[in-house]
């Protein structure tokens, strides 16, 4: 259901999720990337770090990837400061979420360990937050050959 993909280097939904544990994959990427932000903001951001973190993620994705520069900078904005939350359409955040938490959990930069002990976070952070019950992930994300 999870892996890390050999090509991106970071986490990524396989496109064969049974419909029934989508759920639990939405649950565990968002949990990964409230835990990503809260990792790289643990006393908060300003706008003015969150702008310059997004630029950052943007010069680092590859010339063929983008992401909508207002929708991360929300869709970091609502995890640093709630009375900052702004509507972002469902499509653009998840792009959004995606690309930063490929960047802020990247093996290389974090290591296996770190991942891994971010991975156990996340699953517990969903399940205590009952963002699903069935929450299930592959064991071998990180012993792919």
């Amino acid at each position: 259901m999870l892996a890390l993909d050999d090509d991106t280097d970071g986490p990524t939904a396989q496109e064969d999720v049974p419909p029934e544990d989508q759920l639990g994959v939405a649950a565990l990427f968002t949990s990964l990337f409230v835990l990503a932000v809260q990792r790289q903001y643990p006393e908060g951001a300003s706008r003015g770090e969150i702008i310059r973190f997004v630029a950052e993620l943007r010069a680092a994705l590859p010339a063929s990837t983008s992401v909508d520069a207002r929708a991360t900078e929300g869709t970091i904005t609502s995890v640093v400061d709630a009375k900052r939350r702004e509507e972002i359409p469902p499509d653009v955040a998840a792009e959004s979420v995606m690309e930063v938490i490929q960047y802020l959990l990247d093996p290389a930069k974090i290591g296996m360990d770190e991942l891994e002990a971010v991975f156990a976070r996340a699953i517990a952070y969903a399940e205590e937050h009952g963002l699903d019950a069935q929450l299930r992930v592959e064991e071998s994300y990180g012993s792919q050959p």
